[in-house]
């Protein structure tokens, strides 16, 4: 028993040595690491500054972009508005316009109804004013030989009907080479009228001094065009014998 004694005392003596070494050796490790740390703890500070210039820099430019946005959204919002307010007023006058425009259609339709019955009224009262006219063409110029046209026309009827007045065509003379100015004679009496056209109707042909001559009744222009529209069905019932026809 007595000689175990001295051994605990230097396993003792053993681990406070191992434990002393340890703790040089860690206070080595520590002093050599210093300046790693410091230099870590330095990056960090300088990193945290970074950040924070950055973080105030971008908080800057962030303000900045968020008026020029305020800005140019103040500024869209209000041509916007504009554009509203001027599609309201054209809205407006569109239909204000439309409005004005059925009512010009309707007095434009309602006008153009009473000109064209003045219109018809206006041919009627010519042709009544003609109605006792009739024209004669294929004279030729100057055939009057100094008289009057009243007096050449009712010698040329043959039965010196009673005229109220004779005149050529109111145009300028033509030569010689062209066709003749029409003559234009109102007979008086309308029975004799109607006596003349019936003795014009019954023969093709009419000659004055070996000339071919027209005699019909005096129409207004109006009048004149539409009948021509049926000259071709009166030329075809013309040849036809025994067809009567006629345009009332």
């Amino acid at each position: 028993m007595p000689p175990r004694k001295p051994v605990k005392k230097d396993v003792a003596e053993g681990e406070s040595s191992a434990e002393t070494a340890g703790a040089l050796e860690d206070e080595a490790s520590s002093t050599a690491n210093d300046p790693v740390l410091l230099a870590i703890e330095s990056l960090r500070v300088e990193l945290g500054k970074v950040k924070t210039d950055i973080k105030e820099s971008l908080k800057g430019e962030i303000a900045t972009l968020e008026k020029k946005i305020d800005a140019k959204f103040d500024a869209m919002q209000l041509t916007i508005n504009e554009h509203r307010a001027t599609l309201e007023h054209l809205e407006q006058n569109a239909t204000t316009s439309a409005d004005a425009v059925r009512k010009l259609q309707a007095q434009v339709k309602s006008l153009s109804d009473q000109v064209s019955e003045l219109t018809e009224k206006c041919i009627d009262l010519e042709g009544r004013s003609k109605r006792q006219n009739i024209r004669i063409a294929g004279i030729r110029e100057g055939m009057e030989n100094g008289q009057g046209a009243r007096e050449f026309v009712a010698k040329l009827l043959m039965e010196v009907p009673v005229l109220d007045r004779a005149h050529r065509a109111l145009r300028s003379r033509p030569e010689d080479s062209d066709p003749p100015r029409q003559l234009i004679a109102r007979i008086h009496h309308g029975h004799t009228m109607e006596k003349i056209m019936r003795k014009v109707s019954s023969q093709r042909k009419l000659t004055f001094n070996g000339r071919s001559i027209q005699i019909f009744r005096d129409y207004p222009s109006a009048v004149v065009k539409r009948r021509a529209a049926f000259a071709r069905v009166r030329q075809i019932l013309r040849d036809k014998p025994g067809v009567k026809f006629g345009i009332l």
